[in-house]
C-alpha cells in the first residue's frame, strides 16, 4: 500500500509540474508567425497541429515569392519536456510555452535576444475569419445613417496576421499581433482617402484601433480596450 501511495503521489506531482510549467496537454490548433530568412524579410509560417498527431505546415518567403509551400507529416509530442518534434527540415523541434511554439535551434531554445524571431503564436479561432460589425464606440451606439452610409466592420485573417474592414466611409487594412493574456497590437494600418459628410465615426474607429491594447471575445461579441477601458464593441454577423 505504501508503494502504491508513493507512486500515486509522484504521478500527481508530475502532472502538476507539467501544468504549472505552462505545458499544455492540448497542443492542437493553428500557430502562425514570421521566422527568420537569410535572404528575405522573413518566412510567413503557419502550422496546424491535429489530434491524430499529423500536421500541415505552410510557408511563404516574403518579397521573394508569392508561392506558398505546403508540407505535411507526423509529429511527436513529449508532454513532460514540452517539446514537439516534426519530421521536417525547416522546423525540427518546437518548445511549447503556453499558447506559443518556439522553434528550437540545434535542440536548444534560442537566446533571449533572438527568441522573439522564432515564436509562433496560437490562433484564437474565436476571433479570426469572422465579420465583426461595429455597434459601439467609447460607450455610444453606432448606427448606419445618411452620413455614415456603409456598415463599419473589421475582419481578422489568419493568413499573415492581417485585418481589413470598413470604417463607414473608407476601407482600411493592416497587421495585428495577438499577445499573451488577451493583448493585441494593431500596426501598419492604411486606409483609402474618400471624403464623406460625417467622418466622426470613422475617425474614432481608426483611433480605437490605434490605441487598443487588449481584446475579449464573449460568444458573439468582441470588445477592444485600452488598459481595461472599453473602446469599441462588435457583434458577429454570419454571412450566407
Amino acid at each position: 500500500m505504501s508503494i502504491v501511495c508513493l507512486l500515486c503521489i509522484n504521478a500527481c506531482k508530475t502532472r502538476e509540474k507539467s501544468s504549472s510549467g505552462g505545458v499544455s496537454t492540448d497542443v492542437t490548433g493553428i500557430y502562425t508567425g514570421m521566422l527568420p530568412c537569410a535572404d528575405c524579410p522573413g518566412i510567413e509560417t503557419k502550422i496546424e497541429l491535429k489530434k491524430d498527431l499529423t500536421y500541415i505546415m505552410q510557408t511563404k518567403y516574403v518579397e521573394k515569392s508569392e508561392e506558398i509551400f505546403t508540407q505535411s507529416g507526423k509529429y511527436q509530442w513529449d508532454m513532460q519536456k514540452g517539446i514537439i518534434t516534426f519530421d521536417n527540415r525547416l522546423v525540427g523541434q518546437c518548445l511549447v510555452e503556453g499558447n506559443t511554439l518556439t522553434v528550437m535551434i540545434d535542440g536548444k531554445k534560442p537566446t533571449e535576444e533572438t527568441t522573439g524571431n522564432y515564436v509562433l503564436e496560437k490562433v484564437d479561432l474565436a476571433l479570426v475569419e469572422k465579420y465583426w460589425k461595429l455597434v459601439e464606440l467609447y460607450g455610444k451606439p453606432v448606427a448606419v445613417n445618411d452620413s455614415n452610409a456603409k456598415e463599419a466592420h473589421i475582419i481578422f485573417k489568419i493568413e499573415g496576421n492581417r485585418f481589413n474592414g470598413d470604417a463607414g466611409c473608407n476601407r482600411f487594412a493592416g497587421s495585428y499581433h495577438v499577445k499573451k493574456s488577451g493583448g493585441i497590437v494593431f500596426s501598419q494600418t492604411i486606409a483609402t482617402r474618400m471624403m464623406c459628410l460625417n467622418m466622426d465615426i470613422e475617425t474614432q474607429f481608426l483611433q480605437a484601433l490605434g490605441t487598443a491594447d487588449s481584446y475579449a471575445v464573449h460568444k458573439d461579441t468582441l470588445e477592444l480596450s485600452k488598459t481595461g477601458a472599453p473602446l469599441a464593441r462588435f457583434v458577429v454577423v454570419y454571412l450566407k
